[in-house]
C-alpha cells in the first residue's frame, strides 16, 4: 500500500557540489517495503538540481514534510604498499603499517602457508618501500 503525500515540500542536502541546501515542492509517495519516489512540481529544460546519487537518511516529519541528508562516504585515507594475493599492506593515516589478510577456508589451500608467504611478500615490500623514502 502506497502513502500519497501531495504537494509536500522535500528538502535535501546535497555534498557533491559543496554543501547546497535544495528545497523543492511535488508528490512524495513511500510504501511499506521501504521504496520512496519524489516527482517535483517543475519539470523541464530549466532544471534546478543536477542529478545524483547518493545514501542517506530521508524522514517524513511531523508535518509532512520529507528530509533527506546524504550521507557522507568515507574513503580510505590509508596509502597501498603493496596488493597481496589475499589483502594488502598500508600504511595508515597515523603512519603505522598495516598488514590484513583474509583466507577463507574453504578455498582448498594451505592456510597457515599461505598466510606465512603473503606476510613475507608483504615484509619485503616494506622493506622496499622504506629504501625509497
Amino acid at each position: 500500500m502506497k502513502k500519497n503525500v501531495n504537494n509536500q515540500q522535500a528538502k535535501g542536502q546535497q555534498v557533491n557540489n559543496g554543501s547546497q541546501h535544495v528545497q523543492l515542492g511535488g508528490m512524495a509517495f513511500y510504501d511499506e517495503s521501504k521504496c520512496f519516489l519524489f516527482a517535483p512540481n517543475e519539470h523541464g529544460t530549466g532544471e534546478k538540481v543536477p542529478g545524483f546519487r547518493s545514501q542517506g537518511v530521508a524522514q517524513q516529519l511531523t508535518d509532512g514534510t520529507f528530509d533527506f541528508v546524504v550521507k557522507p562516504r568515507v574513503r580510505s585515507q590509508s596509502e597501498l604498499i603493496r596488493k597481496l594475493a589475499h589483502g594488502r599492506v598500508s600504511k595508515t593515516k597515523d603512519g603505522a603499517i598495516q598488514l590484513t589478510l583474509k583466507v577463507f577456508c574453504d578455498e582448498g589451500i594451505n592456510i597457515g602457508s599461505a598466510l606465512v608467504k603473503e606476510a613475507e611478500e608483504a615484509a619485503d615490500a616494506v622493506v622496499d618501500y622504506q629504501l625509497k623514502r
